[in-house]
């Protein structure tokens, strides 16, 4: 019998997940909170290598990857 893993140590998956609606900026955001990154070290690139817009969805965002 398997043993029971400790949800304090491995938090569900849906707290790493963006959701879709989201903004690039909120996600940004969220990715540094989640893994404790500083403030402005994470940044959200286009497939040509350019920042995207604040702005934008995510859903954008991923479409834009073919996602």
């Amino acid at each position: 019998m398997p043993s029971r893993i400790n949800s304090k140590a491995y938090p569900c998956r849906r707290t790493y997940s963006l959701r879709r609606d989201a903004a690039v900026s909120a996600g940004e955001k969220e990715i540094e909170n989640v893994f404790g990154l500083p403030e402005g070290s994470v940044r959200l690139h286009l497939r040509n290598g350019r920042r995207a817009r604040a702005d934008k969805s995510i859903d954008s965002l991923l479409k834009d990857y073919g996602w």
